[in-house]
């Protein structure tokens, strides 16, 4: 009789445990398929240079809470509304959008080996049911067939590539993402120095969870050696893996702060190593201490207001090596590191078109992304496919001054000058420090002019709707040392790039509820 009462109440017990656990996840499903996240385009495509601009004007949000993080292009607060498409497809609706392009253009002068015109095929496919966002983007252009690190074949008529293609749920306070796809991180929409949009995209696992307070993101990524035999000395056929994790601090509206540590590690067999996979480890201290192989970048990244929403200060430093004594010879290197800053002036003209007035600075250092020999012939370079993981060049410096303004009806305007110099050594540059006469653990000395270039520039943008879009860039630039060979003065240097994109942005069908 005891033991059929006490089972007897345990039954309505569990019973209870049971209804609540159903109680608790229907209001978790509730409050998970209720939630929906802004409607957005592909990161490359013909509207990023006006979303470029509107990030400048501080008009535009990313997926990302803190603007830390690049993943495709919002609708903003700046030209017509019809470039964006959202008056078309309501963001809490489910669809299926479909964006086909085509455009060509003229590039003069051109490299000797490569022709003055260029044409582009573009298509944009998206899919969003509730929570579930599934997205390809194919690029064919002519343009692959004169890149040395094009992953397939130069020779075939076209060349193209599938540059997204993910699946990505999303909930109330971030998202989980699988797939193909391309990004930066950062404040700058368009670069990053520890991980940019720059190289070929690459398939990956990510994923985010953001308060008002903070934002989380952890990346995964493994390179596949039998597609990246630039990015080791001796084409070794190693396991290649990157990952990468971010942290951004929210401070009111007026400040974020924010620390991201990145790593380029390899396995010769079995699992990757998992100190580095492990989202909560601190890679510094992992890697400073030898605990675990890999080429460590550690960013630090803000965007400020000082005093007023009318001025922006933000930028990103970047630390590939940093020494805490001199007890071994590879902690008598130079440092590398990279700065990338902007200031940002809204409308310093009381004129009735936004203005804006930018001042800008960036430094890579010599020894940027680049390893020992020992450490390349391991896979450890910070490229993929032979292409830097964060900025295209290295070894220079540039300092810049801006004017843009902006048309709500279909124009824009935007001025430059600048000066910048520029060494040899690229992600991909050895240290040789294998070879007899050159100390082991420390980069070789090198001796060669910088090219020095003084460039004024100019960019018109139009558009009609979401059918045309025209882009015209002129630039006059005055270099000395062209390529890094010595010269006794400054040589004109020419450019006119025009682009005529077609597109049809109109196609969109409503998916049942």
């Amino acid at each position: 009789m005891i033991l059929k009462s006490f089972l007897k109440q345990y039954w309505l017990f569990s019973n209870v445990i049971q209804r609540i656990k159903i109680i608790l996840l229907a209001v978790i499903i509730s409050i998970v398929f209720t939630s929906f996240s802004a409607y957005g385009y592909q990161l490359k495509n013909w509207r990023q240079a006006y979303f470029t601009l509107a990030t400048r004007f501080d008009l535009a949000q990313s997926l990302s809470k803190s603007n830390m993080f690049w993943d495709d292009l919002r609708s903003v607060y700046l030209f017509d509304s019809s470039l964006w498409n959202k008056n078309k497809v309501s963001e809490n609706e489910n669809f299926w959008f479909i964006e086909p392009s085509i455009g060509g253009g003229l590039l003069y002068p051109s490299d000797k080996r490569k022709k003055n015109g260029y044409n582009n095929i573009g298509l944009f496919n998206e899919i969003r049911y509730r929570n579930i966002l599934i997205r390809q983007t194919a690029d064919i252009d002519s343009r692959y067939k004169y890149d040395k690190f094009y992953p397939a074949h130069r020779n075939r008529a076209m060349q193209g590539r599938i540059d997204e293609a993910y699946l990505q749920y999303n909930w109330k306070y971030g998202f989980l993402r699988l797939g193909r796809m391309n990004r930066n991180w950062g404040p700058f929409t368009d670069r990053s120095l520890v991980l940019s949009s720059y190289p070929y995209s690459y398939d990956a696992f990510e994923w985010e969870i953001h308060t008002s307070l903070f934002e989380f993101r952890h990346l995964f990524s493994p390179f596949n050696y039998k597609r990246s035999n630039w990015d080791t000395d001796n084409n070794s056929k190693i396991n290649r893996y990157l990952t990468a994790h971010s942290l951004n601090i929210l401070i009111g509206e007026w400040i974020t702060l924010g620390i991201t540590e990145t790593v380029v590690f390899t396995r010769k067999e079995g699992l990757p190593d998992l100190q580095y996979v492990n989202p909560m480890s601190i890679y510094t201290v992992t890697n400073t201490n030898q605990e675990g192989d890999g080429n460590l970048m550690l960013g630090f990244q803000w965007k400020v207001y000082p005093f007023t929403k009318r001025l922006i200060f933000k930028g990103q430093i970047a630390l590939d090596d940093f020494q805490v004594d001199n007890e071994k010879v590879t902690d008598q290197e130079p440092a590398h590191w990279g700065c990338d800053i902007g200031l940002f002036w809204l409308d310093p003209f009381n004129i009735p078109q936004r203005n804006l007035f930018r001042a800008e600075y960036s430094k890579r250092s010599e020894w940027l992304y680049t390893v020992t020999d020992a450490n390349g012939k391991k896979g450890e370079r910070y490229t993929y496919l032979g292409k830097s993981l964060g900025l295209p060049l290295i070894d220079g410096d540039k300092v810049s001054i801006g004017f843009d303004i902006v048309g709500n009806n279909f124009w824009a305007f935007s001025y430059d000058f600048a000066y910048c110099r520029q060494g040899a050594n690229t992600a991909l540059t050895r240290w040789k420090d294998s070879e007899p006469g050159n100390e082991k653990g420390l980069p070789i000395e090198t001796d060669y002019p910088y090219e020095n270039r003084i460039e004024t520039s100019m960019q018109a943008l139009f558009y009609y709707k979401n059918y045309v879009d025209l882009k015209l860039e002129v630039c006059a630039g005055w270099i000395k040392n062209n390529d890094n060979i010595k010269t006794r003065s400054f040589e004109f240097s020419p450019l006119v790039d025009v682009t005529l994109t077609l597109h049809y942005s109109n196609f969109s069908v409503k998916l049942p509820k």
